[in-house]
């Protein structure tokens, strides 16, 4: 099979959510849709509401299959028959992604609202298939809607590749793109502030050329924000389409999978978020 979208469902309204901005992520690139409806130890997924003395009942295998039917049919529908597969796996969910991952382009999964149970749902399958999985991880939250693609850059090696994934997808979508290098002025600088936020202006300027030169028709914002990095990415995703950055950042921490600000805009971000990992690929190859 060739490069497809791989998404991952369940019984919940934003899985669905999840499934249809797939589809749509695979109508602009030409590329199929690959499901997967994974089962084994549901309960897993459901700590806090098991604590609570409720355990949710076991679906039957004929549900399960239907609720894979029905979403492979919704990206056929969409795609053409050849570009809508499926996967009934018995299988723990970040597990089967994780399985599935190595062909795909991208993986889309779903979040749920940001809630007490959340985190538990969140941290047991979006996390781990956005730390581990070869390719870009978009955790959608909400209905897609317009807005700019904001991509937060450090420099760093990661961050490089968020910038391209960014640039890419504001010249797929036609929304504009707004890219923003935080820093927090620290009392020690040899430096004012003013001259180091110049320099940094100049660098992000000097850095973005050649993602300008290959994608003219994008509209490019950007800028250099003072304050930790998750706080004003987190403020940027209540007006943006998507939300990107590198799994691991300049001040990341080798052994790590996904640094502080991925990990916190994967819970608290009001938009889809992409976590974009380091690849062999770079825009000087392309």
């Amino acid at each position: 099979m060739t490069k497809y979208i791989l998404v991952g469902v369940d019984d919940t309204p934003e899985a669905q959510i999840a499934l249809r901005w797939a589809v749509d992520a695979a109508d602009q690139r030409d590329l199929a849709v690959r499901v997967v409806r994974a089962y084994l130890n549901d309960l897993k997924q459901w700590p806090a509401v098991s604590m609570a003395g409720y355990v949710p009942p076991a679906m039957p295998l004929g549900t399960l299959q239907h609720q894979l039917d029905e979403a492979v049919q919704f990206a056929r529908d969409r795609l053409g028959y050849e570009r809508g597969s499926g996967w009934l796996a018995a299988e723990d969910a970040q597990d089967a992604l994780l399985m599935e991952a190595g062909g795909a382009e991208m993986v889309v999964v779903g979040s749920r609202s940001r809630n007490k149970m959340s985190a538990a749902v969140l941290g047991s399958v979006a996390t781990a298939v956005a730390a581990k999985a070869p390719c870009p991880v978009v955790v959608v939250r909400g209905e897609r809607r317009t807005g700019p693609i904001v991509v937060g850059t450090d420099g760093s090696p990661d961050s490089e590749d968020a910038v391209l994934f960014a640039f890419e997808e504001a010249s797929r979508s036609g929304q504009p793109l707004r890219v923003v290098y935080c820093w927090q002025p620290q009392a020690e600088h040899a430096a004012s502030i003013d001259t180091t936020d110049g320099l940094l202006k100049n660098w992000l300027a000097e850095s973005l050329a050649p993602y300008r030169d290959k994608y003219p028709t994008v509209t490019v914002r950007a800028s250099v924000a003072e304050g930790r990095a998750s706080s004003q990415l987190i403020k940027m995703s209540e007006t943006a389409s998507l939300v990107v950055v590198g799994s691991r950042g300049r001040g990341g921490v080798a052994g790590l999978l996904m640094g502080s600000v991925s990990q916190s805009l994967l819970h608290h971000a009001d938009s889809p978020v992409a976590i974009v990992r380091r690849h062999s690929q770079t825009l000087k190859e392309s």
